[in-house]
């Protein structure tokens, strides 16, 4: 790590990914039990279990929340300084803030009638995130693999022994 810019530890990378996977899932499978789920049956008890997958999603979203706080200072600070991944990072930081926002407003909606246009925006923003956070990780790993200076192979060792003459 230097103060221009860091890749995530193994630990760390495993938080973020074990976060946003469980918040995918949990987000996919709700969306799922949605459409398997009689809106006029109250007694169905795939409702239940669609609540606990919703309760779920939103403590996946507070932990991928607190982890996105953590990184910030040290690995999106310093990698937009040393100007590395900046257009997906941005793109990532910024889908991120927007599942925030729609999801607290499906949570408290400024108008019922607007539900439905949140909804639908806050699933297909969860599903790129499906796609962003790999392409971040890939862009990031290209982008170190072309800083790294060529390093060249030694050449083989000769043999500069002196022979002996008979």
């Amino acid at each position: 790590m230097s103060a221009w810019g860091m890749h995530l530890s193994h630990s760390a990378r495993r938080q973020v990914q074990a976060a946003a996977w469980l918040l995918i899932l949990s987000g996919v499978l709700w969306i799922a039990l949605g459409w398997m789920l009689n809106a006029d049956d109250y007694s169905d008890p795939l409702r239940a279990w669609r609540h606990r997958v919703l309760v779920l999603h939103g403590v996946a979203a507070y932990l991928l929340l607190w982890i996105a706080g953590r990184l910030y200072a040290l690995h999106q600070q310093g990698n937009w300084r040393a100007q590395r991944n900046r257009s997906s990072g941005l793109i990532l930081s910024a889908a991120l803030l927007l599942l925030a926002g729609t999801g607290l407003t499906l949570y408290y909606p400024p108008h019922e009638d607007w539900r439905n246009a949140f909804s639908l925006l806050h699933q297909i923003l969860g599903i790129s995130l499906m796609l962003l956070l790999p392409l971040h990780v890939w862009l990031g790993k290209r982008d170190r693999r072309q800083r790294q200076p060529l390093q060249r192979k030694p050449a083989p060792a000769q043999n500069l022994s002196v022979q002996k003459s008979s």
